[in-house]
């Protein structure tokens, strides 16, 4: 029988090996924003109102490849978080820096619960982080530090604190009030706070194997915290980075957004097309579609953007307000706090559309039902589960339905208005008026008395979305083309099977295209747009898809007109002399407006 040895002598080991383990956990996830969230979240936590984040960058030299020359980068060499919180008591101050604890550890009423959030953060961006604080009702600074540098080289084996004079002086700036905020103490030393500092930043610079320009990535800081922390921006949180103050952005756009005020000089807001409380497990997912604010979309193609990658049509007024990032993405928060903003994989009816990007949709649920959205520590992600995924997929169908098809209307009514006052019919209204010289003159509408003319004139203007009282220049255009033109068109859209409509007046006709009638949709409305484009926009083989459309159209168009007769038991006699009169005119317009002369 073998005899156990003594416990003293079996085998052991540490649980881990302190300084890989640290090194392993810096590839934890994080980017610079998410890493600057967690900070953020604490200080919130803290109870603090005022946010200061200042990265300090400097030129570093890299060498290129194949050359003796050295060229300039910039680095961020470290990155300092400034708060007016609570402060740090000094009995915790040393563990706050310890993996795993925290003093709300897997508690669901805040921001953070498993405790490595803050600390993770940190390493995946830097090899060291100090943290100075001063309590609240306390006089007294302290001071505590984990360096992985100095961990690996087995100088640093525990977390400390200790007491300190004060804040550093080249930070110490950054613990007051900013002077250029409306805050009643500007100017003056925070009363309490936390001060973070991450130093030894070997992860933010220019190109490299960890992101783009450091520029790039402060962007994208700016837009996550003007994001990410809107609800309590809105609320009075003040985020500050390198000195400039964190607007908020929603991109539901149902809170007040300065830039939308700076750049359309009102406060637009989304209607919100439908919100619901999903109940799972007694507990509430509010769930919220809004569709944003027409002026945003009044023109197909231009997608939210400042300029048409067309057209090249700038409107200057969407600079800023992010709105093709909207496309397909979904903004879940999690206790007021958005954690994830992607698209959702296989969540909207018929998938992402490109206009999806004129709707906001928000899921909004309790730290209590983290699992139902599977919620990492790293609070940069979020994945609802099936039960909860099939709940949102069958709300979303409707809204997102309605949104879409507000959306195709507005882009519609837009051309048609845009078509009427940049007169597309011109060409052909006039050749028309040449030929009528030496044709038999209309009949129709003669026996119309005055009232019943201007009351046709008035529906038609009204028809055409124009009010005479705001553009009476425009109104009386339209009445005095309607006069002197033998033919003309104007461009409509309304539900119904009609081609057109027509108006007979003294002799003279108004034709009224429908633009939601699908030949006019499929067939008329590419072939018009295709001649209004710059030829170097337009490809050779999408000319002849176009073409193609074309030629089966007109061929149907042909058999559609012969059906239509053929509705009529006695075709001919019905018929007979308009298909004569159609014929003669459709020759002689041709002729005067297509002829080589």
């Amino acid at each position: 029988m073998i005899e156990i040895e003594e416990e003293t002598s079996a085998p052991s080991s540490e649980l881990i090996e302190v300084d890989k383990t640290l090194e392993s956990m810096r590839d934890s996830g994080f980017d610079l924003a998410t890493a600057s969230g967690e900070v953020v979240d604490n200080s919130y936590e803290a109870n603090a109102t005022v946010v200061r984040i200042h990265a300090v960058e400097k030129n570093a030299s890299a060498q290129s490849k194949g050359k003796s020359q050295a060229k300039q980068s910039r680095t961020i060499e470290s990155i300092v978080f400034a708060d007016n919180g609570n402060g740090i008591a000094y009995e915790v101050l040393a563990s706050a820096l310890k993996l795993g604890f925290s003093t709300r550890y897997n508690q669901r009423n805040g921001l953070g619960r498993f405790g490595v959030g803050m600390k993770l953060a940190a390493i995946s961006q830097a090899r060291r982080i100090d943290i100075y604080t001063k309590p609240l009702g306390s006089e007294v600074h302290y001071h505590a530090y984990l360096d992985l540098v100095e961990v690996s080289k087995g100088l640093q084996t525990l977390i400390k604190a200790e007491v300190v004079d004060g804040f550093p002086s080249e930070y110490s700036n950054l613990m007051q009030y900013p002077q250029g905020s409306n805050h009643p103490k500007k100017g003056e030393p925070f009363e309490s706070g936390t001060l973070v500092i991450w130093s030894k930043v070997d992860r933010l610079t220019d190109g490299g194997n960890y992101g783009s320009a450091i520029q790039e990535r402060l962007q994208e800081l700016t837009k996550f915290l003007a994001r990410a922390y809107r609800i309590f921006i809105n609320n009075g949180f003040y985020i500050e980075l390198n000195g400039k103050h964190i607007a908020l952005y929603d991109p539901l756009f149902l809170l007040e957004n300065p830039k939308v005020i700076e750049n359309f000089g009102e406060d637009l807001r989304a209607d919100i097309i439908e919100e619901k409380n999903i109940e799972i497990d007694g507990n509430q997912v509010h769930v919220k579609v809004t569709l944003l604010p027409k002026e945003f979309r009044q023109l197909k193609g231009l997608g939210g953007r400042e300029k048409n990658p067309v057209t090249k049509a700038e409107d200057l007024r969407l600079r800023g307000l992010y709105i093709p990032e909207n496309e397909g993405r979904i903004s879940i928060v999690r206790n007021n706090r958005e954690i994830y903003y992607d698209i959702v994989p296989k969540l909207l009816p018929y998938g992402v559309l490109e206009l999806d990007r004129f709707i906001g949709i928000e899921v909004s649920f309790p730290a209590t039902l983290d699992e139902y959205l599977q919620v990492r520590h790293v609070k940069r992600g979020a994945e609802p589960v099936t039960k909860l995924r099939e709940e949102l997929k069958k709300f979303l169908k409707r809204p997102i339905a309605v949104a879409r098809e507000d959306i195709r209307k507005v882009w519609k009514d837009t051309e048609t208005a845009e078509r009427n006052k940049a007169r597309q019919h011109q060409l052909a209204e006039e050749a028309v008026q040449r030929a009528e010289k030496t044709l038999p003159a209309g009949k129709g509408g003669f026996q119309l008395d005055t009232q019943t003319q201007e009351k046709i004139l008035e529906d038609l203007i009204l028809d055409l979305e124009i009010d005479p009282k705001q553009n009476p220049e425009q109104a009386e255009e339209v009445k005095q083309r309607v006069q002197e033109l033998p033919i003309n068109i104007v461009d409509g859209a309304w539900p119904g099977k009609e081609l057109f409509e027509i108006t007979h007046l003294n002799g003279k006709a108004t034709i009224r295209i429908n633009h939601r009638h699908p030949f006019i949709q499929q067939v008329y409305d590419p072939l018009k747009d295709l001649a209004s484009r710059d030829s170097s926009t337009v490809t050779a083989e999408e000319a002849i898809e176009i073409a193609k459309k074309a030629e089966i159209g007109l061929d149907i168009l042909f058999m559609a007109y012969a059906k239509a007769e053929n509705m009529s038991s006695d075709p001919d006699k019905m018929y007979g002399d308009l298909r004569s009169y159609w014929g003669q005119h459709a020759q002689a317009y041709t002729r005067e407006a297509l002829s080589d002369k």
